[in-house]
């Protein structure tokens, strides 16, 4: 049965990220599905004190918040996807947090520049925004998914769900709800 990680980081319940995770939640049934909510989670900024380095496993890290307790499900997981919100045209603070807390997976010397157990994971980052530079948050959104390659993955996809500013609006457009099916398929794909 394959792992798979969903990650809201929109601080805002109900809104375009928490359905994007729950709509994946409930086509993902034949897998073990957990969600981690950063708006429910005590999450602290990577402290880079060097604590996780050096070593030839993912060692874990040196603070005691919730982060710290789904580090052994990245490393072994089967595929990661994290919804977020556009914030001044970037992922929210939310997403660079959990982002950050990669580096226990840094490794320069090894395989991806990561030390984890499993590689050839699948990772998607989904942005969701009200309007904007698309062309550029495409490019922004296929940037910044590469980050994922820290912790194993190696087969990455990136969407932006533009025109969706108020809460829940993505259950308006039946061309993301699609791109949220087609998702739950190919994380569902050997």
């Amino acid at each position: 049965m394959k792992k798979i990680l969903l990650v809201d980081s929109s601080p805002r319940k109900d809104g375009n990220s928490d359905v994007i995770v729950s709509l994946l939640a409930q086509q993902l049934k034949d897998a073990e599905v957990t969600m981690f909510k950063m708006r429910e989670h005590k999450c602290n900024p990577c402290l880079a004190c060097g604590w996780c380095q050096g070593k030839d496993t993912v060692a874990g890290c040196v603070q005691k918040d919730d982060f710290t307790t789904i580090i052994p499900l990245l490393d072994t997981c089967d595929g990661i996807v994290m919804a977020t919100p556009i914030y001044n045209h970037q992922i929210n603070s939310q997403a660079k947090l959990f982002i950050e807390r990669f580096y226990p997976f840094f490794n320069f010397a090894k395989k991806n520049m990561s030390n984890t157990t499993k590689y050839g994971k699948k990772a998607a980052l989904i942005c969701s925004c009200w309007g904007g530079p698309i062309d550029i948050y495409q490019k922004y959104a296929a940037w910044t998914v590469e980050n994922f390659k820290q912790m194993g993955a190696e087969e990455l996809k990136s969407f932006v769900f533009n025109q969706i500013p108020g809460r829940g609006d993505i259950k308006q457009h039946p061309e993301y709800l699609e791109q949220i099916r087609k998702i739950g398929q190919w994380l569902l794909a050997e």
